[in-house]
């Protein structure tokens, strides 16, 4: 206990140190943790800085760093671009180290022959290749100690950010808990390879019928340490010779990867969040593969619509439902000038609102509103950290490909249908059925009456002691009654037409232009004309035939 206390002291110091080497003692100045001290405040190449400190901390602090180059919300710009620029140069652990650590797990003996040479290496684990029972697999095994390195940098994090919560100078503008919190959630998943055959198998069963290989898990090889899967012989896109493939090729290529990825999250809700061009795998004959699974993404069907309406009110410069969906999303909180951040929402909008969709990047729309969010305080959801990021990525691999293809026009059409999707799905088609049926009603009950008084007419016609006067009275009747039946009639093609235009009105205005030609819009409104002519002719008739 007291061995793990020094460690963690230990450390903290040397966290301290590192950080003050690189010019960022002013954040600690005022805390207990440097005394005595002031430190002038440096802002010149702080993210150079910075990024050499992460690199120098190692793994934890790397993958937040890599962390925080996807959130603009939290950090200021010139530091994300360094941090952008984060590279994992990790050696490999020892072949021996990998054979201790499959022996422990009672692994090693299942394998028929292990390749001594990874075949990829990151911060949290490496992978070799290996056989059983004939079959090539995949061997992912975790970094020797790193369960216990991470786990007491995150320790000593939550310590040092509940410190600098409260006594740094910029702890009005970064929250280092949230930083933190968020930071812990990504790694402690990501060193649990369970967590990864999870996520494998759940991502698995959602895109079955999607054209993406997915390697399948032997589960009774895998535990919170090695994960075995199924190997997949392919290069990764970023190790892949574009210029070898012929453009017709790339092009279907990129259009695959891009419905694959849109379909995955304005579809299914769930998608893979890290399609870095080195988890993206293509195969000799083109087929598109996913490796490393620690981050998957989910969208509930309000997220998904909101985010819809977004994306759709930029592109049809429809104001107040870009705004509405920032609010749906749960980005506008309270205590906010709500007038200049609307005002300022707007600036974003006219931006790209003059722009042609096809040169607007969806990176950049991200990162305009996670600015904005920056600068009013404001924390994004997570899932939407996660699909900017995700789909950013995406538009870089689509450039590795070289194909002039752009996320945002092919984001429409699923936004179209999604939205037209919901909408319909909230129409509650009783209410115009009732309405329909109360005139089926009326025409079922009509010949009826009518047949009565027609029965009333022949009876007094064989009567002698009628009176005119009552003849006149029942003829005014069945004529008040032909009249209302005739309006009935026409009240029911309003019915009909309205239930129409209802349904049209659900539709987004730019599916609404595809759906109707313009030959139909014009039939439309020469039969409403006509039909409100005959509305009037009729209410004339009605009208003077009471007085």
């Amino acid at each position: 206990m007291a061995d793990a206390r020094k460690r963690r002291i230990n450390r903290l110091k040397f966290i301290t140190n590192v950080f003050i080497k690189h010019g960022f003692g002013y954040v600690f100045s005022s805390t207990p943790l440097v005394r005595f001290k002031r430190f002038s405040e440096n802002r010149i190449n702080r993210g150079v800085r910075l990024r050499n400190a992460l690199e120098e901390l190692g793994t934890t602090f790397i993958k937040m760093g890599q962390l925080l180059a996807n959130r603009p919300d939290l950090v200021p710009e010139d530091i994300v671009v360094e941090l952008k620029k984060l590279q994992e140069n990790v050696r490999p652990f020892s072949f021996e180290e990998v054979k201790k650590i499959l022996e422990e797990e009672n692994l090693l003996n299942k394998f028929e022959h292990i390749e001594s040479r990874p075949v990829a290496t990151a911060s949290i684990g490496q992978v070799h290749a290996g056989y059983v029972n004939g079959r090539k697999v995949a061997i992912k095994i975790r970094r020797p100690n790193i369960d216990s390195e991470v786990k007491t940098d995150i320790e000593i994090l939550k310590k040092l950010a509940s410190i600098l919560d409260r006594y740094s100078p910029v702890k009005g503008i970064v929250s280092f808990s949230d930083i933190v919190n968020e930071l812990a959630n990504v790694l402690l998943h990501e060193i649990d390879f369970r967590f990864e055959q999870n996520n494998i198998k759940k991502l698995k069963k959602a895109l079955v019928n999607k054209e993406v290989i997915i390697p399948d898990v032997y589960e009774e090889f895998s535990s919170d340490r090695v994960l075995v899967t199924t190997f997949i012989e392919a290069k990764t896109l970023n190790t892949l010779d574009v210029d070898s493939i012929l453009q017709s090729d790339r092009l279907r290529l990129g259009k695959k990867l891009i419905n694959l990825y849109l379909s995955q999250i304005f579809e299914i809700g769930i998608f893979h969040a890290d399609p870095h061009p080195g988890n993206i795998l293509i195969t000799n004959d083109h087929e598109i593969a996913f490796v490393d699974f620690g981050m998957i993404g989910k969208l509930t069907s309000k997220e998904k619509e909101n985010l819809s309406n977004l994306l759709l009110g930029i592109v049809l410069n429809d104001k107040k439902m870009a705004i509405r969906a920032f609010k749906e999303l749960g980005i506008i909180g309270r205590g906010i000038d709500t007038d200049n951040f609307y005002r300022e929402v707007e600036n974003i909008f006219n931006h790209y609102i003059n722009q042609p969709v096809a040169s607007i990047k969806i990176a950049d729309i991200f990162n305009d509103v996670f600015k904005l969010t920056f600068k009013y305080k404001l924390k994004i959801p997570e899932q939407l950290v996660l699909l900017g990021r995700t789909l950013s990525l995406l538009e870089n691999d689509i450039a590795i490909l070289k194909v002039d293809l752009n996320v945002l026009e092919a984001i429409l059409p699923y936004v179209n249908r999604l939205i037209l999707k919901n909408r319909l799905s909230k129409l509650k088609a009783a209410n115009i059925l009732n309405i329909l049926f109360s005139y089926f009603n009326l025409f079922e009950l009509l010949p009826k009456r009518v047949e009565t008084i027609l029965d009333k007419v022949e009876d007094e016609e064989l009567t002698i002691n009628i009176e005119l006067k009552s003849l006149d009275k029942l003829l005014q009747r069945m004529e008040r009654l032909a009249n209302k039946f005739s309006l009935s009639i026409i009240l029911l093609s309003v019915s009909i037409i309205i239930a129409g235009m209802t349904i049209g009105g659900l539709l987004s205005p730019a599916l609404y232009k595809t759906i109707l030609s313009a030959w139909y819009l014009w039939a439309l409104r020469l039969g409403i004309l006509i039909l409100i002519v005959l509305i009037i002719v009729m209410l004339l008739m009605i009208i003077r035939k009471e007085k």
